[in-house]
């Protein structure tokens, strides 16, 4: 697997969680979960700094690969971390690095690979 990739937002904590949320939405892709860690610390009586994954994806391309590798279902569906460090929102994902033996699960996972650094790159003001 590779390692995960770290993008610094241009935008607020609260600006880019709306445009993540907004540019999933426009998509058409599947928001599965959101873990805010945060309030989930909060509600325990600790403090951290804002921190968010959004878990979401396309079922048909997710489906392809898992067809394959069963296995894949450990890392998919795709997300998105958001959080604050140092007075930076920042922006992780981690591209998917799986060997298949066909043409059409790799294809696949290159275009989530794609959508998924797009999203990341959009919703931190970066494209």
């Amino acid at each position: 697997m590779e390692e995960y990739v770290d993008i610094v937002s241009k935008y607020t904590f609260d600006e880019t969680v709306s445009a993540l949320d907004r540019i999933i939405r426009d998509r058409n892709l599947i928001r599965f979960a959101v873990f805010d860690h945060r309030m989930n610390a909060e509600n325990i009586g600790l403090q951290m700094n804002n921190c968010i994954v959004f878990v979401f994806g396309n079922p048909a391309i997710g489906t392809i690969m898992m067809q394959r590798d069963p296995s894949l279902g450990i890392e998919l569906p795709s997300k998105i971390l958001i959080y604050e460090l140092d007075h930076k929102t920042h922006v992780r994902f981690r591209p998917l690095s799986w060997k298949f033996d066909d043409t059409a699960a790799t294809e696949a996972m290159n275009k989530l690979n794609s959508v998924v650094e797009a999203i990341a790159r959009e919703c931190a003001g970066l494209e």
